[in-house]
């Protein structure tokens, strides 16, 4: 395989790093539960995910207006912050980002999450030495990751045929590509590898297959 002038990963983070997903089933099931709607599973979850948040809610059956997403949304953030640091990362991830740190990749985080949140998270699972900088959006409802990674480039003068981005969503996909940058899925994440194949992009499975792939292409 020719390998690819990647000088510069950026990684999601919920799904991607974090095995999270779960998490968030368990956390919607309570909101669900508060408002007479059905439970979903992690299967289901992974088929309905989407960005806007406000279009997977309301395929979920919440009816509301603007005002009432946030309050709802503002609840599941709550509970969220109560359980946040439960999940592990990704098995086998953090060894990864030190290979790769060895081999002279510069990497960063772009999140939908907001950026304290993040911050947080990353400070929790003491992953700040690999990443050259962390960036979320400003808001609790997932909002504005492509204006964030335009900063992100900007700011470290990232050439975008030179990064690559790695995501669990087709909204990680979506950014990549109005930002001109490669994008590789995996599909431990957010959203199940059927649906992520159906972007025509390399969706791969688990950390040992991401590795596998980056040594061959990029390392």
């Amino acid at each position: 395989m020719k390998k690819q002038k990647t000088k510069n990963i950026v990684w999601d983070w919920n799904g991607t790093i974090v095995n999270d997903a779960w998490l968030f089933v368990d956390i919607m099931n309570i909101v669900l539960k508060k408002n007479g709607l059905p439970f979903i599973n992690l299967k289901k979850y992974k088929k309905s995910f989407c960005f806007p948040i406000e279009d997977y809610w309301s395929g979920l059956g919440f009816n509301f207006t603007k005002q009432e997403f946030q309050k709802l949304n503002n609840f599941f953030i709550s509970e969220y912050q109560k359980k946040m640091f439960i999940p592990l990362v990704h098995y086998n991830i953090v060894p990864l980002f030190g290979l790769l740190k060895k081999a002279g990749v510069q990497q960063f985080v772009l999140s939908a999450s907001e950026q304290k949140l993040l911050n947080l998270s990353v400070k929790h699972y003491k992953l700040n030495s690999f990443f050259s900088g962390v960036y979320g959006v400003d808001n609790l409802s997932a909002h504005g990751k492509e204006r964030v990674g335009k900063t992100l480039l900007k700011k470290h003068s990232l050439s975008c045929e030179e990064t690559l981005f790695i995501g669990d969503t087709e909204y990680d996909c979506s950014v990549a590509e109005n930002l001109g940058c490669n994008i590789l899925l995996i599909s431990h994440g957010h959203i199940d590898h059927v649906r992520l194949l159906q972007t025509k992009k390399t969706v791969l499975k688990t950390v040992s297959n991401l590795k596998s792939f980056l040594i061959q292409s990029i390392i």
